[in-house]
């Protein structure tokens, strides 16, 4: 199991603060907008299409859907006095096989700055805690940044059902495990 440390993956930018939890209800309209705010090829390699509806989305996965094994992480930065959304990563696990899947995206001005590796290492550390033993995750054959950090997080390459997509898996425990997840975690650098 190879996991970047969350804390030295941000270490690119010390002058940062950034913070890392779960998202809550009061997060929807920050998410909508951070989501609105993406660059057309941000939105289209989160999303895998060219539309979607934010605030559904951000809604489903934040409330309706709310639960320990389905939640949304996000990667807050100060900025103006208030914290501004600058990246997501979202996963819905499944307790019976101990599996789970999860996409996520940064702001494009936050692109190469230690934000996805620090998003998916706390995503990845949630996952282990909540028992999942394995991750996957698709995206794009053209979305070389996160096919980047895929392969940087220790992920291997597989064919997806989708032409248009490559698959990326890890196996993060060797079986399954019990353990429990504090529902409110909050990271911070």
């Amino acid at each position: 199991m190879f996991i970047i440390p969350w804390q030295e993956a941000i270490a690119a930018n010390p002058a940062s603060r950034l913070q890392i939890r779960r998202a809550t209800e009061r997060d929807l309209d920050g998410l909508v907008e951070y989501f609105r705010t993406l660059s057309r090829s941000s939105r289209y390699n989160r999303f895998m299409e060219p539309d979607s509806n934010f605030a559904n989305f951000a809604f489903q996965r934040v409330v309706q859907n709310r639960g320990a094994h389905r939640f949304i992480l996000i990667a807050e930065a100060q900025q103006q006095g208030r914290g501004a959304i600058i990246g997501e990563a979202s996963y819905a696990g499944e307790s019976e096989t101990g599996r789970g899947e999860f996409a996520l995206s940064v702001g494009h001005a936050w692109h190469g700055r230690g934000v996805g590796s620090a998003l998916l290492s706390a995503l990845q550390s949630r996952a282990i805690r909540l028992g999942c033993f394995a991750l996957f995750g698709e995206t794009l054959k053209t979305n070389e940044p996160m096919k980047a950090l895929a392969q940087k997080a220790g992920f291997a390459f597989a064919r997806s059902n989708d032409w248009r997509a490559i698959r990326f898996e890890k196996q993060l425990l060797q079986q399954p495990c019990a353990l429990q997840c504090q529902d409110e975690t909050a990271l911070s650098i």
